[in-house]
């Protein structure tokens, strides 16, 4: 299968988790200034078993598959959360409503940094 490591089953690295980090970061000022709460940054562990834990000390990570943010105002909700394959998953819920935004972007197409960064804000942009 295309992109897999037949040695240990783990979709090969696409992209930078370190370097996607730097972006979730360079975001946190535009967010407190639109009233934006944002988690801490999650990244999801494989090298402790199953289900993989996640964990916010980067340092406490060794083999790390994803970084997550979930972002929320007033009864807004949202999230990312990169996979070191090169797609994510966005989720987005307006809190009001039926309306939700459920997109995997990078699936089809791998997502490279700036792209990624795309990812992020149009989730910023979701929020009114």
């Amino acid at each position: 299968m295309l992109g897999w490591k037949h040695d240990t089953g783990h979709v090969a690295n696409r992209i930078d988790l370190d370097a996607a980090a730097v972006q979730i970061a360079a975001r946190r000022a535009e967010w407190r200034r639109r009233g934006i709460t944002a988690s801490e940054t999650t990244w999801r562990e494989q090298g402790e078993g199953w289900p993989p834990p996640l964990k916010t000390d980067r340092c406490a990570v060794t083999d790390a598959d994803s970084i997550g943010i979930a972002l929320a105002k007033g009864t807004q909700e949202g999230s990312v959360v990169l996979f070191s394959g090169g797609w994510a998953d966005l989720l987005y819920w307006d809190g009001r409503s039926d309306h939700a935004v459920d997109e995997a972007p990078g699936w089809n197409d791998w997502l490279d940094l700036e792209r990624f960064g795309q990812v992020l804000d149009r989730l910023t942009d979701l929020f009114a």
